[in-house]
């Protein structure tokens, strides 16, 4: 998809702004302290520059198992995450400890985990429609983003101002895929397609610069290979900023034959011989699914000895945001 518009994180802005209240009371009720959470600040972040960022921070990273089903991460900084301990253990947050232990982090972690399962409820709240948590681990450390940026190519950052009653501001950022923070703004909070964000002479002058590029190529840009016909063919313009980084990550790829919802008891009485009919017609194409998210079709083959898939079917980006609300 193309790069959010101004007007989307806009609306990104106003939805966050909204859910500033809920998200405050679930740090609250993990801190025993009134917390206040106002002017999230957001932008669209190259996943480069994510992956330059060498400073210490708690890193939570969490995901919903409907509707919105793409990883997320909470960031606050290292000094932040030992106030947060301190407070979480019953202190004041006077003398928060200086470096944090395995133990700590995993007290953090379940905070954190409860601050996700707010966030989801006043999502939900929002799109009329439960999320409930499936995952949330932290670690302390360089940031850690899941394979699922790459394929954006960037993040969305959502910073929020952080105060606690009586101690010192901070700062707690959420990192979402563009695709995901688009779903979660209302339909008729997106932009129309008359909005305008220009005035008349600066729309005048980009359309005059659209129509007088439109029969050479940019400034920079490498002109089109030609086959020996004269006929243009398509150039490769290498991968996503950034993807090169990640490139030996590890993926979980999965073949979906079909499912079948069954009572306890017709599963207690399954045995050797049983046959089970799934949810999906003979000849019908198969899902191939990276990380527990549909990504193309296919058809089974075979290869010597093993069963294969053959790819039929590349799922757009639109129907992947369009998917997440099926859990896929």
């Amino acid at each position: 998809m193309p790069d959010i518009t101004p007007v989307e994180l806009e609306g990104i802005r106003a939805q966050f702004a909204e859910y500033c209240p809920g998200l405050a009371l679930a740090f609250a009720e993990q801190l025993n302290h009134e917390t206040v959470l106002e002017s999230p600040v957001v932008r669209e972040v190259p996943i480069q520059e994510l992956l330059t960022r060498d400073a210490s921070v708690l890193c939570s990273q969490f995901h919903f198992n409907n509707l919105l089903t793409s990883e997320s991460l909470f960031v606050v900084s290292e000094e932040s995450a030992a106030l947060l301990f301190d407070l979480i253990s019953g202190n004041t947050g006077a003398n928060p400890p200086t470096q944090l232990a395995d133990d700590q982090i995993t007290a953090l972690e379940s905070a954190m985990t409860g601050v996700a399962r707010g966030l989801g409820t006043v999502i939900g709240n929002q799109v009329g429609e439960p999320l409930d948590l499936e995952t949330c681990n932290s670690h302390l450390g360089t940031i850690n983003l899941p394979p699922v940026f790459a394929m954006s190519g960037s993040a969305i950052e959502i910073t929020f101002s952080f105060t606690i009653t009586d101690l010192s501001d901070t700062e707690l950022t959420l990192f979402m895929t563009p695709d995901m923070a688009r779903a979660l703004v209302p339909v008729d909070a997106q932009p129309a397609a008359g909005d305008q964000l220009l005035d008349q002479d600066e729309l005048a002058a980009m359309l005059g610069d659209l129509t007088s590029g439109l029969d050479s190529p940019a400034p920079g840009s490498p002109a089109p290979a030609q086959q020996p016909g004269g006929q243009a063919v398509a150039q490769d313009y290498g991968m996503p900023r950034g993807l090169d980084m990640i490139l030996d990550i590890p993926l979980d790829v999965t073949v979906e034959l079909g499912r079948v919802r069954m009572l306890i008891k017709d599963v207690l009485e399954l045995s050797s011989g049983s046959i089970v009919e799934l949810d999906r017609v003979a000849g019908e194409p198969v899902d191939l699914l990276v990380n527990g998210r549909l990504i193309a079709k296919g058809e089974v083959v075979v290869i010597e000895d093993n069963f294969g898939i053959r790819v039929t079917e590349i799922i757009s980006p639109v129907e992947r945001v369009a998917g997440l609300g099926r859990g896929r």
